[in-house]
């Protein structure tokens, strides 16, 4: 009997494995974050089975022992190494499995193991009648406080160790077309990502055209309109008959188009943003009051935070703040909104919004909003890709009833 072995030499090989098999599953949760939100019971249920699944797929021959020296469990490559069901093992005493006259020397291993801290191995026989059977070494670990025993087991000898080389090149294998894999799923991702930015990118210049040619040719167009409305009213105007009556009122509808015009332009591209992003977002907020009602307040303590982004980078956290206020007045149900410009480290910024509506299951501004965190999912989904694109942040944090703080975070033009 020997403590303190070696490292098992696959062992290296089955962490990687391992390893790689995690980050495939999180980034496949990823791609799926929508979905992960409308199913969160079954991903806790996923989450409790995944250690349990990367036990059974080792490759490496592992068994958990009970105190009394039952085995209590097995994976695929400890069960097929003994040559039975998983099981059927259940249950066994484990030194049945062992050539007799190595049954003794295993039962003061067991003991001196669960009478100590730390790991232990053991070179033994395996008995005979096993299929295969041969040396194999059995590395131990007890697990504090609970009296179980792990055991990993590998064969020994040239026919074992030509087997061991055997799994470690599909382990290889395997390893390289999981790189392969999570490779290709990292630049699909770089793809999507570069797509939306495009699509953000084009969107604001199709805004920005529209608005033109709202400016440049219906706008003109309606105000030569008024001119000529304007005359014949006041061509009219000694004789107070019909033709003035309809050329007020033709006046007074050139009027209401020319507003609804103004409101088009600035919904497509407010002309103050022309004015820089303290202008532009002052205006923002003074619009969301006028057509929400609710109470709104800005702080920014250093107003050098303004300089700190590019104008790609200003526009795109001015749309999000937009975004992110037609959501709250459309799902939020609250009665105010306190917004924070600052510094995020010494180059970034972070826009922050906090509310007083419902929160996760909750009632805020006086009205029951239930499902709050459900209904704004696309928005937020939205709003988080369009930053995450800029290497920019998003988190949102719902209060357990009433309340939910949005904070946007952005690198700096210096970052």
């Amino acid at each position: 009997m020997s403590r303190g072995a070696g490292r098992h030499p696959g062992s290296d090989a089955l962490r990687q494995w391992q390893t790689l098999q995690l980050s495939k599953i999180e980034l496949e949760l990823q791609q799926h974050a929508l979905s992960a939100l409308q199913r969160s019971s079954q991903q806790a249920q996923a989450g409790q089975a995944l250690p349990r699944y990367l036990f059974e797929q080792s490759p490496a021959c592992t068994y958990a022992l009970a105190p009394d020296g039952r085995v209590l469990c097995a994976n695929q490559a400890g069960a097929a190494l003994l040559a039975q069901d998983a099981a059927a093992l259940q249950g066994q005493p484990f030194e049945r499995y062992l050539a007799p006259d190595e049954q003794p020397r295993w039962r003061a291993f067991a003991a001196a193991l669960l009478g100590g801290e730390g790991n232990a191995a053991l070179d033994t026989q395996l008995f005979a009648g096993i299929p295969g059977a041969g040396a194999v070494r059995i590395e131990a670990r007890r697990v504090a406080g609970s009296g179980l025993c792990c055991l990993v087991i590998a064969p020994r000898g040239s026919a074992a160790a030509s087997a061991q080389d055997e799994r470690h090149a599909a382990l290889e294998r395997d390893n390289a077309l999981l790189r392969q894999q999570l490779a290709a799923r990292a630049d699909s991702e770089r793809s999507l990502r570069q797509l939306g930015a495009h699509e953000a990118a084009e969107q604001e210049a199709l805004r920005l055209a529209m608005a033109r040619t709202l400016h440049d040719e219906v706008a003109q167009n309606l105000l030569a309109l008024r001119l000529e409305a304007e005359l014949l009213h006041l061509r009219a105007l000694p004789r107070q008959g019909r033709l003035h009556r309809r050329a007020a009122a033709a006046l007074e509808n050139v009027d209401v188009t020319l507003r609804s015009v103004r409101g088009a332009m600035n919904q497509l591209r407010p002309a103050v943003l022309e004015l820089g992003l303290p202008a532009a977002i002052d205006w923002q907020l003074a619009e969301f009051r006028k057509c929400s009602g609710m109470a709104c307040t800005l702080d920014v303590p250093d107003e050098g935070v303004f300089g700190c982004l590019d104008g790609g980078a200003a526009l795109l956290l001015f749309r999000q703040l937009q975004a992110a206020l037609g959501s709250l007045q459309r799902d939020g149900g609250a009665s105010a909104v306190a917004v924070s410009l600052r510094r995020n480290g010494t180059a970034g910024v972070q826009l922050l919004l906090t509310d007083d509506g419902a929160g996760d299951s909750g009632i805020g501004g006086g009205a029951a909003v239930p499902g709050r965190r459900q209904r704004q999912a696309l928005a937020m989904l939205a709003i988080g890709e369009r930053l995450r694109a800029c290497g920019g942040t998003l988190e949102v944090t719902y209060g357990d009833e009433q309340g939910c703080r949005v904070s946007m975070r952005l690198p700096g033009r210096n970052s």
